[in-house]
């Protein structure tokens, strides 16, 4: 499956991304240090967007060849997750690196920060009801899932006997082991970059408001991948199993009702999908209109 390549591909992203971080400068003064954090938040969004997108290319590319049972599916699930890994781990980087003016420190604030304090509530929420929609999907999906892990079958009578009906890809334990492993991975990643955000220094200024939404902006970076991976990976299995469910069914009266399940799993999966891209590609908040005017550079 790619493991060791794709683990030493993490490795570099990794490698480099905190190599870089660490060399840069800091701003030379206070008057600076806004747009210093601003230049640098952008800057690490940008990377960890081309960094997580490359490695996502790097594992469909080096997996699209495989011809194993199910491995296509597996890719195309390793594809959003590798991404959102990656995504994260980057950002997580770039705030171990956010700019600290030099010179004398006039004042420290002494703030204590929960891991979720700067994160937008609804984004929270979300994150919360996307990694239970995943848990629900996989731990049915293996229920549901034949012997193999990723076909479902359904035994049926009609005037002929009894039949059973077979369909696959289905979610079973086979795509829903590594989907389950990534995703908790994901979320590790996740927690430890918003235990970094909500601890990182605070930016030199006198307005409070400047340096709360510079910390909410840097949590909702972190948090959009990470509730929108899951949601698409969830909803991608539902779909999947969705139509697979829908395969199986027969004109039987209890069929009938597998079937309008089939459709449900398959609407939900698709919306599922839907909302997460849209999740995933949410700008995040920037400065308040009324921040000071501060020389770029």
């Amino acid at each position: 499956m790619g493991l060791v390549p794709l683990g030493l591909l993490l490795a570099v992203v990794v490698t480099v991304a905190i190599g870089t971080a660490v060399v840069r400068r800091s701003p030379p003064s206070r008057e600076t240090a806004v747009a210093a954090a601003r230049r640098h938040a952008v800057q690490a969004a940008v990377a960890a967007l081309l960094l997580g997108f490359l490695a996502a290319l790097y594992v469909g590319a080096t997996q699209l060849g495989n011809g194993s049972p199910g491995g296509l599916g597996i890719t195309v699930l390793l594809v959003p997750i590798t991404f959102g890994i990656v995504h994260t781990l980057v950002l997580a980087a770039g705030e171990l690196s956010w700019p600290r003016p030099e010179g004398e420190v006039r004042r420290a604030r002494l703030v204590h920060r929960g891991l979720l304090d700067a994160a937008p509530r609804w984004l929270v929420r979300t994150a919360g009801g996307s990694f239970a929609l995943a848990a629900a999907t996989l731990l049915g999906g293996a229920l549901l899932a034949d012997a193999d892990g990723r076909s479902v079958s359904y035994g049926y009578a009609s005037a002929v006997g009894r039949g059973m009906s077979t369909a696959s890809p289905f979610p079973g334990s086979f795509y829903g082991v590594p989907a389950g492993i990534g995703l908790l991975v994901l979320a590790l990643v996740t927690a430890i970059a918003l235990w970094i955000v909500a601890n990182r220094p605070a930016v030199a200024t006198t307005h409070e408001d400047i340096e709360t939404a510079l910390r909410r902006a840097s949590a909702h970076r972190v948090l959009r991948v990470a509730v929108g991976v899951p949601l698409f990976v969830s909803g991608g299995l539902l779909f999947v199993g969705g139509r697979a469910l829908h395969s199986v069914s027969t004109s039987s009266a209890s069929a009938a009702l597998l079937d309008v399940a089939a459709a449900a799993a398959s609407v939900l999966g698709g919306v599922a999908m839907l909302v997460g891209v849209v999740v995933a590609c949410l700008r995040a908040p920037g400065v308040p209109a009324d921040a000071p005017a501060v020389p770029v550079g």
